[in-house]
């Protein structure tokens, strides 16, 4: 009975104390339950293909890859040696360094030509060397070419290029051969003597075509120079250009004095009558009459020459300007020749041409009183106004 009464208690026990503690879960009040929200899915990133790739004769930075989309790729194509580039296959610009945004797959391709060599062959004739024999060059390449002629030998010109200078650039374009010419510069020989009464400064010589050399003609004591023969220069020092062979003599007239008076009055001699070559003296105008070359020096006492504020001319070693009525002073002036010597009466200039300016043309004779010296004189010229310019031939000794 004990056994059967146990087990009994003991479940009804058991259900009591159950049933107590679900009446007491109905009564607690359920807290309310909060939704989460569902993470969204991060998006994927879009990756593009980029190729790129280079032509026979050169070479590219990148090679190119897989790249997000977005990306910008830096590419520089570089020729090979004899190389130039020129483009981009897949892109339409022209320079070397490309900067891609890749939006897409995108394949580029480095293109390259051969750059063409040609050869430039400088040569010179006798006479002359040039800086330079040439060699194999690109094409465009500019080549700056000099050529020097040695002594004696000048430059011409080219041959294969249509330039006189001597220094030219010549632009690669195709195989060429240039030559430089030279020529021999004609010598020419001068002889320079003195007649008695004087030195000159130098025998003369040979000398290149337009060369130029100086001669001093030196009188010796008792003589004066008078001109140079063979030119119209009346000048004791001559700077010649040389174009021809020449011969130059210095001619030398003995001054007088009173136990040699050759050449002036005498009572056993008379006048001096100079029947010898003509020379031409010439004052340009605006020429400084005050300078040995712009008077034509006679003898020691009569310079003549002429005022650059027009009026006659005049004997500067004597006066330092011209006199209407008088000058030339010391001397004495007809018209003819000195055949019809007997037949002339002299005057002073103004008187004897009356004007000036109709002079020229006429024959007149010049009487160099002190000396009492004759000479034919002709008038070539003779400039109006304010110029001061004349020219006449005369005869010499």
């Amino acid at each position: 009975m004990k056994k059967l009464f146990y087990p009994l208690a003991f479940a009804l026990t058991a259900f009591l104390v159950l049933y107590s503690c679900s009446a007491e879960e109905e009564d607690i009040t359920s807290p309310p339950t909060v939704q989460q929200p569902t993470p969204e899915p991060e998006p994927e990133t879009t990756q593009y293909t980029l190729t790129v790739t280079a032509g026979e004769g050169g070479s590219v930075s990148s090679e190119g890859g897989n790249y997000d989309e977005g990306t910008e790729i830096t590419i520089t194509a570089s020729p090979a040696e004899g190389y130039e580039f020129v483009g981009w296959e897949g892109s339409d610009s022209t320079e070397n360094s490309l900067t891609i945004t890749l939006n897409s797959n995108e394949s580029i391709n480095a293109l390259f030509e051969f750059i063409p060599l040609y050869t430039l062959t400088v040569l010179s004739s006798e006479g002359g060397v040039v800086s330079t024999a040439g060699g194999e060059y690109t094409e465009g390449a500019e080549v700056e070419i000099i050529a020097t002629p040695n002594e004696g030998f000048s430059f011409t010109g080219w041959e294969g290029i249509e330039d006189t200078s001597s220094s030219v650039t010549v632009s690669v374009s195709s195989n060429a051969t240039v030559t430089a010419l030279f020529e021999a510069i004609p010598q020419f020989a001068v002889i320079v003597s003195a007649s008695e009464g004087g030195t000159v400064s130098t025998n003369g010589g040979t000398y290149l075509e337009g060369s130029e050399f100086s001669i001093l003609a030196t009188p010796n004591t008792g003589y004066e120079f008078q001109r140079w023969e063979e030119i119209d220069a009346l000048t004791s020092s001559l700077t010649i250009t040389v174009s021809s062979n020449i011969s130059l003599t210095a001619i030398f007239i003995e001054i007088p004095n009173d136990s040699n008076s050759s050449n002036s009055t005498n009572e056993n001699l008379g006048p001096i009558f100079w029947r010898g070559s003509t020379i031409t003296f010439n004052k340009s105008n605006g020429a400084n009459p005050n300078l040995e070359e712009n008077q034509d020096r006679i003898r020691e006492n009569v310079w003549i020459t002429r005022g650059n504020t027009g009026g006659q001319i005049f004997n500067i070693a004597i006066n330092n300007s011209s006199d209407k009525t008088e000058s030339p002073v010391g001397t004495e002036w007809a018209i003819g020749t000195l055949d019809e010597l007997e037949s002339l009466t002299f005057n002073y200039f103004r008187n004897a041409i009356s004007r000036p300016k109709s002079v020229v043309g006429k024959n007149l004779v010049l009487h160099l009183i002190e000396d009492d010296i004759y000479v034919n004189v002709k008038f070539t010229s003779w400039s109006q106004g304010k110029r001061g310019g004349f020219s006449y031939e005369r005869s010499t000794p």
